[in-house]
């Protein structure tokens, strides 16, 4: 069986992968689905695909007009016969498409975020709302609803959890101690990882020190680049300053949440699932969310994690506080964190769901991509033309349809 012949081959188009999605390309492998990529150059984890038995294609996607990224797939296209493109992010969504027109071949996108969708969004119509998407597979309930509430048909979309493995975060090598970021080391650490942004509340989060007295032996530890000005400003203030420890960006976050004793996520607003969310629940760090998203799909209340309304700091404060008083119901919740990766957010299940998919789009071929009367016009344009500016080129190919 090792050396049976590919059922169809599947061209991924992205940028970098995370964890789950670096597993899921091998995993596609090994279930005898020839699975080819194109990702950045940049990207450092090739070589792993590659052992795998994966071919890859270096080609950096810079925006979602990019011409050389368009001409870069089309040529794959047109010497390889490819069922299904997978493309993993927004742009290169946009560039599939572009390069596809004209062809019979499926087009499957991913979408990870609810909002920035709509009428008077342009980038909505060469991404998501364009009819060349056959199916898009949503990261949550809730992104896929929000989808739906855009207009964009329902059999179009599926909801495939991002899923994890609990032996990714078993002994990890990152050498980082508490007295990295000079916390004492029996404190309480609450942590958040991932990019400080205004809707992920951690302005929320810092409102909720003034809640919590300075008796209790808790710090807080921020992963992430700021940017967020409101953050910013709040670093001047020294109570904060002294209780809070802003670690910036760090490529190995989610080893370092081996330190933490409770996690964070307190978004205010278009949340779909965070990675980081899975990451710490795999770890048996007990999660302390709001009710946004698909966040509460994941966790239930006093069960595997504590829920608070989001834009609230007391709230906040108040579970911050449970879990610190009651360290044997920290425990629990963090070990039903644990077991809810392990039973409903496992990462062969992404695989096994995404096969599924997968084969049924390979079954059926698609018709030719919209566009066919527009293709030679459109791939005429890109010829020579490495430098013209990519919305004139966008705007010339338009004039044509």
């Amino acid at each position: 069986m090792e050396n049976a012949e590919p059922k169809y081959s599947v061209l991924v188009v992205t940028d970098f992968l995370d964890r789950s999605e670096h597993a899921l390309l091998i995993g596609l492998f090994k279930s005898h689905i020839n699975t080819e990529i194109i990702c950045n150059p940049a990207y450092d984890r090739q070589e792993e695909l590659r052992k795998a038995g994966i071919t890859v294609y270096q080609h950096e996607i810079r925006h979602r007009l990019d011409l050389k990224a368009i001409k870069f797939i089309r040529n794959r296209l047109t010497i390889k016969n490819y069922s299904i493109i997978y493309a993993l992010r927004n742009h290169s969504l946009s560039v599939s498409l572009f390069a596809s027109m004209g062809m019979a071949i499926n087009i499957v996108g991913y979408r990870g975020t609810i909002g920035h969708i709509g009428l008077l969004n342009p980038e909505s119509y060469i991404t998501y709302q364009n009819p060349g998407v056959d199916k898009i597979i949503c990261v949550s309930n809730a992104v896929k609803q929000y989808l739906e509430s855009k207009h964009i048909p329902s059999s179009r979309l599926v909801t495939i959890y991002k899923g994890h493995d609990i032996s990714w975060y078993q002994n990890p090598t990152d050498s980082y101690a508490l007295s990295a970021f000079r916390i004492p080391e029996k404190s309480f650490v609450v942590g958040f990882v991932g990019n400080v942004r205004p809707v992920k509340g951690v302005d929320v989060l810092i409102k909720a020190i003034q809640y919590i007295p300075e008796s209790k032996n808790i710090h807080f530890v921020i992963i992430g680049d700021i940017r967020d000005p409101k953050i910013k400003r709040m670093l001047t203030n020294q109570i904060i300053t002294n209780r809070v420890y802003f670690a910036g960006f760090k490529k190995n976050g989610a080893l370092l949440m081996k330190h933490f004793n409770a996690f964070v996520m307190p978004s205010v607003a278009r949340e779909g699932l965070p990675q980081a969310l899975l990451e710490a629940m795999a770890q048996k760090i007990p999660p302390i969310v709001s009710n946004v998203g698909g966040m509460p799909e994941i966790v239930s209340d006093h069960e595997n994690g504590l829920i608070v309304s989001p834009g609230d700091p007391k709230k906040l404060a108040d579970a911050i506080l449970f879990l610190f008083n009651n360290p044997d119901a920290c425990k629990k919740l963090g070990e039903n964190a644990k077991k809810r990766i392990e039973n409903n957010f496992n990462v062969n299940d992404t695989i096994r769901q995404t096969i599924d998919l997968f084969d049924r789009l390979a079954i059926i071929p698609p018709g030719p991509r919209p566009g066919t009367e527009l293709k030679s016009n459109f791939y005429c344009m890109l010829e020579g033309t490495e430098t013209i500016h990519p919305i004139l080129s966008f705007r010339a190919a338009a004039r044509n349809l």
